[in-house]
This record gives structure tokens, sequence and C-alpha cells, in this order.
């Protein structure tokens, strides 16, 4: 057979071999140009992140607490019958060291049992027999209990949304991860019945004695002279609150005491057993502090338009909470204020779950906005106060707390 015949035979005989590895290889790949010389190629890959920064705003917790505890005086008035005691110290008023001198010896006067050097608050401290200073202490009844809900607090959460490329139709499915933080804010005051025990000291006052000629103040040896109990004579009538010594300035530009004069111990008239009374005290409790909030879980979005989408999303979250209680306990009277505060801290961890509603609004491929509502529950704790002024206890409920949020958004 002639050598022609013999290649075209076998030519024809190879062709289903050579058309059938073709076929396996596939088609060839399409040419895809590369980007723009001196454009990121990234930019031209779809963000599978977005960030939420903005504000939530949430109902406050709610808060309930009761307790006991005592008032102590932080005066110290001394034996009312010392009267080596040259200091002592009321509620509402002080007696001090005479200062009184002589303006040509510069030395102090003899001691006649008064003073210059003294202060009250209050005028209705002024009696027909004197000026009544006060000490006061008092021992709270009963444990009172109280409640109500927190404060709204504001404070600003961040999430981060990652895209998975898992679809429902037109549905999207995401998974959240986002940290927040809102304030406790709480106070209450009341009226809380209570054992009163008040001491009563008076003090005879008396105008200054003036020497006529040179203006120095003298003593009154005869303790009547001048005798002022109702400030109704003399020097101008002091004003309260009052302190003195007090001084004024004569026509020759001499300075000149016009200090009233007190007794520096208590009249011996006055001198009597504290007295006991069943009263009412005010008790504000304030509760404040903070939580921050760690959640995550899936994300479900639906587009409504283009750039309009509506979402909702759920899961578990976790409560950092820490919050400060104190106490003010409070004996109030036409003439003094007595009062202490006691306050301790506490912060715990708590378990909670979410849930978020939306609506996203898309400027651009990249940057939008977004609102919508916030319901958060998690449980409660106990904080408890014990000292020597009282024993309080709160019980701070975070549950089925409801708010609003709304931010920026940003893919990337």
């Amino acid at each position: 057979m002639h050598k022609p015949f013999v290649c075209l035979a076998l030519a024809l005989g190879l062709m289903p071999v050579f058309s059938s590895l073709r076929a396996q290889e596939g088609p060839p790949e399409q040419y895809e140009p590369p980007p723009p010389i001196g454009v990121d190629a990234d930019l031209f890959i779809p963000p599978k992140t977005t960030l939420y920064l903005g504000f939530r705003t949430m109902t406050g917790p709610k808060i309930s607490v009761s307790g006991t505890g005592s008032i102590m005086s932080r005066s110290n008035p001394g034996d009312p019958n010392d009267s080596t005691i040259t200091s002592r110290t009321y509620d509402d008023g002080t007696i001090n060291p005479d200062a009184r001198i002589d303006s040509v010896s510069g030395s102090p006067l003899p001691a006649d049992g008064r003073t210059n050097s003294w202060s009250f608050d209050s005028l209705s401290q002024i009696t027909a027999n004197g000026v009544a200073m006060h000490t006061s202490s008092a021992t709270i009844e009963g444990s009172n209990p109280q409640s109500g809900k927190a404060d709204k607090g504001t404070g600003f959460e961040l999430t981060l949304e990652r895209d998975f490329g898992w679809h429902l139709g037109r549905i999207q499915i995401d998974l959240i991860a986002g940290l927040g933080a809102n304030d406790i804010h709480y106070i209450k005051t009341a009226t809380v019945p209570a054992v009163v025990t008040t001491r009563t000291d008076l003090y005879s006052t008396f105008n200054t004695v003036l020497d006529p000629t040179s203006g120095d103040p003298v003593l009154d040896g005869s303790n009547t002279n001048g005798g002022n109990p109702t400030f109704t004579a003399g020097p101008p009538a002091p004003t309260a609150p009052y302190s003195a010594p007090s001084t004024t300035t004569d026509v020759a530009g001499n300075s000149v005491s016009n200090s009233t004069l007190i007794n520096s111990t208590p009249d011996s008239s006055s001198v009597g057993q504290p007295v006991q009374t069943n009263a009412e005290v005010t008790d504000k409790w304030r509760v404040r502090g903070a939580y921050f909030t760690m959640r995550a879980g899936p994300k479900i979005t639906v587009p409504i338009t283009e750039r309009f989408h509506a979402s909702v999303s759920a899961g578990p979250a976790l409560l950092y909470v820490g919050t400060t209680l104190s106490v003010t306990q409070t004996i109030d009277s036409p003439s003094v204020s007595t009062s202490n505060v006691i306050t301790d801290g506490y912060s715990t961890v708590l378990p909670a779950y979410f849930a978020d509603a939306d609506l996203e609004y898309w400027l651009s491929d990249r940057a939008g906005f977004y609102a919508g509502a916030v319901f958060q529950s998690s449980t409660s704790y106990d904080q408890s106060i014990h000292s020597g002024d009282g024993s309080y206890t709160s019980k701070i409920d975070l549950s089925n707390e409801q708010g609003v949020r709304m931010g920026v958004n940003f893919k990337f």
C-alpha cells in the first residue's frame, strides 16, 4: 500500500481520540483584564464586614432598697459643767477661746468667763434666755423598704457584622458581635421614723464694753452691764449665720471690736439630760454605676429596596455591672442639720440575652445609617453596706429592658 494512503488512514483513525481529549480539557478560560494601573485590586472585591457605630438609650433597671442605721453627732460640746473647756463644737455653732486683747500691751484680757469668738447658724437658736446650741443623734426604726426605677441611660454601642454568603432566597443571614455600655442612676429620698436624742445648751450673751477714752474692750465684772440675751440693744444684732469676733472702724480709722460676747460655759439652768423624741429623719439612697454588654448572634436582613433594608438579630449576651450604693442619713430641724454618708461598691458578671429590630438605609455601597429598637434581659443581684452607721441592701434588677438605638454603618 502506498504511504500516503497509510498516513491518511492513520489520521482518520486518531481523530476521535484527540476529540475526546479536547472535550475533557473543558472550555478555554475567559480572559479578565487586569485592574487599571495604580488601582488596588481589593477595591473590586465586594466588602464582607460591616461596622455599626452609634448610641442606644435603655430604660433603667428596677431597684429596691431597705435597711436601718444611726446618725451620730460629729460635734464635741464636752461636759457642760467643766469650766476649763475653752472650745466646744455643736451641730449648729461653736464656742472658741476669747480673743480680746489690750491695744497698748497686746496682751490677752484676763478671763471673765466670756468670749468674743463664737458662731451660730440660725436665728431660730435665739431665745428669750440666750442662744441655744444643739447636738443631735438618731436611731432609725425599721428597715423602711423603698423601690423604684432607675433613670433612662444613654450609652454607646459598637457592632461588627460578617457576611459569609449565606442566603435563603432574598434573605441574607450574617453573624454579629458587639459591645455596648449604659449607665445606672437612681436616687430615692424618704422620711423614715427614728428616735432622736437632742442635747440643748443655753448661753447668755452680752454687749462688748469699751473704754470711752481708748476704745479698748474692758471687763464687765458685774456681769450685768450690757446684758443682751435677745440682741435688742447695743451693737447691731448679728444675723445668721454669725461668726465673731467682728470689728468696725471708728472715725479716726482705728479698728474697734464690736463683737457680741457670750458665756464660755452653758448657763447652769440649762444643763440637763438629753431629750429623746419620736421623730422622722431623712434617708437618701443613691445607686450609681454602669454596665457593659457583650453580645453575639445571627442577623437576618431582608431588602425592601436596593438601599432600604430591614433586619432582626438575637442571641446570648454577657453583662459586666459595677455599682456604688450610698446612703445619706440626715436629722433635720429648724436650727440644725446633722448627717452622715455610708457607701460601698460592688461589681459582678451576669448572663443575658438580646433582640434587636432595625431599619437600615445605605447612602452608598459602603456607608449608611440605621435606627431601631432594642430588647435586653438579664438577672438581678444584691448589694449591701455594713458599717457602724448602718446596714443597707439594694437589689438591682436588669430584666426586660427596652430602648432605641441609632447610628452609622460602614462596609469594608
